[in-house]
């Protein structure tokens, strides 16, 4: 049986909704007391616990036990190219939250027609819409967003360092199957696609370019379809 899920923090012995997740648990979902709900402490913890007392802007829940989560023995990091339309981005916080993805980078590629202070000032947007995801798709921690940087600036050591690539012919995700990997960067474009120079770049810093099929993809598709082949082979 599944609970409605808050954001909750603890006073003492009990866990407490206040603020925003206090209107949430009240006035959208009406939780009543002796109700049962689940509460994520945003410290690796997710508890069932009953409804004592709803106050004045203060819900106060008993928990019974900590609810055990699995965890994945992997982390993906998102490297996405900025769309021309940032509202685009919007719409992908939560599938690639559901979807297990760590960490967001935005990056400012040579097709990108926004800037480092536009992409800044929708983060606080972006981190809202990931701490609401994890209540649904039962996560302990919420996607994690960086600040923007150059594509030229992408540099870390994770196990498996992908591009994905509309020219690509060759390389598919499918060869690296057999492969163990605890760690993967997904770089993926916008509607502009890379320039042969910054893939060029990608490659000098380990980057494999791999196709993600015949068809060229939109953005917002390709990074479901990309994060979720990327799944099935850490997996």
């Amino acid at each position: 049986m599944s609970y409605p899920t808050f954001i909750g923090n603890f006073e003492g012995d009990f866990l407490v909704l206040t603020d925003e997740e206090f209107h949430h648990a009240v006035k959208v979902r009406r939780i009543k007391e002796g109700n049962l709900v689940e509460v994520n402490d945003l410290k690796g913890n997710l508890f069932l616990g009953e409804v004592l007392k709803i106050e004045k802007k203060k819900v106060l829940i008993k928990p019974l036990e900590k609810v055990e989560v699995k965890q994945p023995n992997y982390r993906i990091t998102l490297y996405q190219c900025m769309p021309n339309q940032l509202s685009k981005v919007d719409d992908i916080i939560e599938p690639i939250s559901q979807l297990g993805v760590d960490r967001l980078v935005p990056v400012i590629c040579k097709n990108s027609a926004v800037g480092f202070q536009e992409v800044e000032k929708k983060i606080p947007k972006w981190e809202k819409i990931a701490l609401n995801s994890i209540k649904q798709c039962r996560r302990l921690f919420p996607l994690i967003i960086d600040k923007p940087i150059k594509l030229s600036n992408i540099s870390n050591n994770d196990d498996l360092k992908i591009v994905f690539y509309e020219k690509e012919k060759v390389n598919k995700l499918k060869d690296f199957i057999n492969g163990r990997y605890s760690s993967c960067s997904l770089v993926i474009g916008n509607e502009g696609g890379f320039t042969e120079e910054e893939i060029e770049s990608l490659k000098s810093k380990g980057f494999v370019t791999v196709s993600l099929g015949d068809y060229i993809l939109k953005m917002e598709t390709a990074i479901i379809v990309g994060v979720c082949q990327t799944k099935f082979i850490l997996e």
